[in-house]
């Protein structure tokens, strides 16, 4: 019977299209072989499930074929979208840096614009501040050297009408001392003549006081005192109006000197003041066209000054414009980095979409790999997801000042992977229905319990009281109804204790009941 068997499925190895009448052919007929009624109605049903065992064998791998080239196409086009990914973030990253060099130049140069902005502002008011320094200068030079010519105008108005003035007085002066002349001159006729005459006077008294003998004079005086009283008066009256003319003519001609030298004098002084006018009239002359050269001058300048605040004003449009250009050109590449912004604002969606395209193919390519990997082991139906964890090999766990989570450390079994052994909790792969157990234990004296948590939410709550010492255990279980991602985890009150070693007294297990 078992080398019929081994037979069998050599024939269906090795000839998937072989019927039953082919093997019941090629059977020898050997007679010491005998197939008994009981047995040869069996071999049709045991070809017929082989025959579909290898039809159901064949249309899974035809499965796994397909899933596997399904498989490799989204590796592929998760190669693509990684390959895409990575171009697009060099692009971005070139895009960035390029935004980042433009912004670096938009803000040189407008730190740049800004200072030559500040430089020709500086430098136009500079330029206005000396020209309109200048401009006051030279208009206070002006109307200075206007007052000064209309000074000197009225001076020399003043002196030209006082000069007929002076000309008269100068010309009567002349006149008066022509005629202190004329009178001097007969001033001194006079005073000769009176001389002359006191010379003869001194001459008949020195002849009276001459004569020869005392007697002849006294003769003589006595014929002049014997002389008729009217003679002797007319000479003393003689002699005194003599006299008298004589000092009047002495006073006259003192008099007439001192006039005459005062007349002098007077006319040296109107010479000299008139000398003094000249002076001052022929500088007053060079000073009025030193002024108007200077005037000339002002002029020329001021004209100069206008010229040059014209090509100041024509260079501040000029530069006007330039800075308008400038400004239009900083607004060109203002608006050219806003178009970059937003060329980058979305190469970034972009970027965003392919990373999630990305997250959702490495979903679809882990469930794939679990589908792959369920029909590889042949897991077709429900997640298997199952756990059982040991509290600690240490001993004593708490208590604690405040309430804990318990970190099962060892792990009994872990189907699918849904307990993580370092934070202690449990995390439901699927939703569905599960089972959660646990056994807690102590060997003191005192209260022992636990809580146990879906998320933050509690649960259950299982206290005992170890009143006698020695080891004691409470356990409880539950059955709960879990979301997709739920946690559920066992948690330490606050001065409670549990104990645990390598004999596993505290025990944390749960598993799937069957998906939702």
């Amino acid at each position: 019977m078992n080398s019929l068997a081994s037979f069998l499925l050599l024939l269906f190895c090795l000839s998937p299209s072989v019927s039953w009448g082919q093997v019941e052919a090629s059977v020898p007929q050997d007679d010491n072989v005998k197939m008994g009624p009981s047995v040869l109605p069996e071999l049709p049903v045991l070809w017929d499930e082989l025959w579909g065992l290898k039809e159901l064998v064949l249309s899974l791998k035809a499965v796994e074929v397909d899933q596997l080239q399904a498989l490799r196409s989204m590796e592929s086009r998760f190669r693509d979208g990684e390959v895409e990914a990575e171009w697009q973030r060099r692009r971005l990253d070139g895009l960035e840096e390029t935004v980042k060099d433009t912004q670096v130049r938009m803000d040189t140069e407008g730190k740049l614009l800004m200072e030559l902005n500040s430089d020709l502002r500086r430098r136009v008011e500079e330029l206005e501040d000396q020209s309109k320094a200048e401009v006051l200068t030279l208009q206070f030079r002006l109307n200075t050297s206007e007052r000064s010519m209309d000074d000197l105008k009225e001076k020399n108005a003043a002196l030209a009408a006082e000069l007929p003035f002076l000309q008269t007085r100068l010309r009567a002066s002349e006149s008066m001392v022509e005629q202190l002349r004329r009178k001097s001159a007969v001033l001194a006729v006079r005073l000769c003549h009176a001389e002359s005459v006191m010379e003869e006077l001194m001459k008949q008294t020195s002849a009276l006081s001459a004569s020869n003998s005392s007697s002849l004079s006294e003769h003589r005086l006595d014929e002049l005192s014997t002389g008729t009283p009217d003679q002797l008066s007319e000479i003393s009256s003689r002699l005194n109006f003599s006299q008298l003319h004589l000092d009047e003519l002495k006073r006259d001609s003192a008099d007439q000197t001192g006039r005459l030298t005062s007349a002098e004098r007077r006319l040296d002084e109107l010479e000299t003041e008139n000398s003094a006018l000249e002076v001052r009239l022929r500088s007053t002359e060079t000073h009025l066209e030193q002024l108007e050269n200077h005037t000339a001058d002002l002029e020329f300048r001021l004209r100069v000054s206008e010229k040059q605040l014209e090509d100041v004003q024509t260079g501040n449009t000029v530069q006007s414009v330039q800075l308008s250009s400038m400004e239009s050109r900083l607004t060109d590449r203002h608006n050219n980095t806003t178009a970059l912004e937003v060329r980058l604002r979305s190469t970034e969606t972009h970027l965003e979409q392919l990373e999630n395209h990305t997250a959702d193919l490495e979903f679809r390519l882990r469930v794939s790999e679990k589908q792959l990997e369920d029909v590889q082991t042949g897991n077709t139906g429900e997640p298997k997801v199952a756990f059982s964890a040991g509290l600690t090999d240490s001993g004593s766990v708490g208590p604690f000042d405040e309430e804990t989570t318990l970190i099962f450390s060892k792990s009994i079994t872990n189907i699918g992977r849904a307990y993580d052994q370092t934070s202690g909790v449990f995390t439901a792969p699927v939703r569905g229905l599960y089972f959660f157990s646990f056994t807690a234990a102590d060997f003191l004296k005192g209260y022992m319990g636990v809580y146990l948590y879906r998320n933050n939410q509690p649960i259950v709550f299982n206290l005992d009281l170890n009143d006698h010492g020695g080891y004691a255990s409470t356990s409880n279980s539950v059955a709960l109804q879990l979301e997709e991602g739920d946690g559920v985890r066992l948690s330490l009150p606050a001065s409670y204790r549990l104990y645990d070693d390598s004999r596993n007294f505290t025990v944390f297990s749960g598993f799937l009941l069957f998906p939702l």
